[in-house]
């Protein structure tokens, strides 16, 4: 697939896997490290840290990173497309490339008043691991921040500082610790749109990207500790961030495929390990 790159800015990541090209704001800028994956042929820019996709009747659209990732902590801010349709599809994930891929997933899905926002991981090529919230907040309305933290002890899904799920390396469990991944953003449509809203927006702004930039089957260059996300402190939450943790699902949950007994007539292992 043809790569287009962007004119606009550039995202500097050093091996050591700091954003040191931000504009005063204390946002990355976008540049050459992007490019369209599919859909319309340019992204928009607005100045140099904002990025906007577009979708329309025609076609969604998305990017990908140049760089591939062993580790890291990745921030996305994202404001949402207003729609009335429950099939409009905002993401930010991390992916590999290979027949039975790894994959950390948000999706902001449009629901009407209530917008919902589901996670899913997937590990070598197995997905259904999906858990989905309800957000406490409209996020059409303004940028919030979605973050992954992915380390060899744990991954964990923040929104704005509030971890909402966590997926922890046990033994007997696959996880994402062999695959390298690229960073993904897109919006699409997933059934039949009213034309009459289109066309939608959905709107990125790179937070601080800390990632360990490798090559293809570099992953282990990525897991030491001179990575601060690495580092001990990181291999749990904190009792603050549990405390947030348990509230949030508590509260805001809407579906957890952990208690589908449809879908997993016996509990998934690491649905035991977790609990």
């Amino acid at each position: 697939m043809k790569k287009i790159l962007l004119l606009m800015g550039m995202v500097v990541l050093t091996v050591a896997a700091r954003a040191i090209d931000e504009d005063p704001t204390g946002f990355v800028t976008w540049g050459h490290n992007y490019y369209t994956t599919w859909g319309h042929p340019a992204l928009v820019i607005n100045e140099t840290s904002e990025l906007h996709l577009t979708l329309d009747h025609k076609s969604g659209s998305g990017f990908e990173s140049n760089s591939i990732y062993g580790s890291g902590s990745f921030n996305m801010r994202i404001k949402a497309p207003q729609t009335k349709s429950t099939r409009v599809v905002t993401s930010f994930y991390l992916s590999s490339k290979s027949s039975r891929n790894d994959q950390l997933c948000f999706q902001i899905i449009g629901n009407g008043a209530a917008y919902l926002l589901n996670t899913n991981i997937i590990l070598n090529g197995e997905g259904n691991k999906d858990q989905r919230f309800r957000l406490w907040f409209d996020p059409t309305k303004n940028y919030h921040s979605y973050r992954l933290l992915w380390n060899q002890h744990q991954l964990v899904f923040y929104v704005d500082d509030t971890p909402i799920r966590v997926y922890r390396k046990n033994p007997g469990l696959s996880y994402p610790s062999v695959q390298t991944m690229f960073m993904h953003g897109s919006v699409k449509n997933e059934s039949m749109i009213d034309p009459k809203e289109m066309p939608y927006t959905a709107k990125f702004q790179a937070s601080t990207i800390d990632g360990c930039v490798t090559d293809f089957l570099g992953i282990e260059k990525c897991f030491g500790p001179e990575f601060w996300w690495n580092r001990k402190e990181n291999w749990q939450l904190s009792s603050r961030e549990r405390k947030l943790y348990m509230s949030a699902r508590k509260v805001y949950m809407d579906y957890d495929y952990c208690s589908d007994r449809k879908l997993y007539p016996e509990v998934p292992k690491e649905c035991k390990s977790h609990s």
